[in-house]
């Protein structure tokens, strides 16, 4: 299991060590992958399983207080891939749990506590600060995903699943 960051604020920096435990996790599966970032979502994987390949998504958020109460996602316009995805009908979400996750982390709470998330699809939607729209910055409530917090080894176990 690799080290909890020290710092996950920007979220540049949580990203590169979301990066960092999905290489070594891969790498120590056997599997062969390619890895692209901002791909449409943050992280993207293709994962070669026998003769097919898994595709694995991330999308990356922390939440460091600038928004009260809330995290944004896509752009002030209310357009990106990430706006596009919430704004399908949470039937047509419920498939893509096992190929897409957003990997959360609460940058007020200090190291060591649970300040961690790997959210499916539908939590994500259903923790947006109103309807996903168009025409607006779109945010998601950071209490709506207090109950999702864990701590970084449960973090680490349920990204590593999640790549399984």
């Amino acid at each position: 299991m690799s080290q909890e960051p020290s710092a996950v604020a920007p979220e540049s920096i949580f990203q590169a060590a979301v990066v960092s435990v999905c290489r070594d996790l891969l790498r120590a599966s056997g599997r062969q992958y390619v890895m692209l970032e901002s791909f449409g979502l943050d992280i993207a994987m293709f994962i070669t399983e026998g003769a097919d390949t898994v595709v694995r998504l991330v999308e990356v958020k922390v939440y460091a207080s600038g928004r009260p109460g809330g995290v944004g996602f896509g752009n002030q316009k209310g357009q990106g891939p990430q706006v596009d995805l919430l704004l399908s009908a949470a039937s047509d979400l419920k498939p893509l749990k096992r190929t897409i996750a957003w990997a959360y982390a609460d940058a007020t709470r200090p190291i060591g506590s649970a300040r961690y998330a790997l959210c499916e699809p539908l939590v994500v939607q259903s923790a947006a600060m109103g309807n996903v729209a168009r025409g607006k910055q779109n945010n998601i409530r950071v209490s709506a995903l207090q109950d999702h917090l864990v701590m970084w080894p449960l973090f680490f176990d349920r990204l590593s699943s999640f790549l399984q």
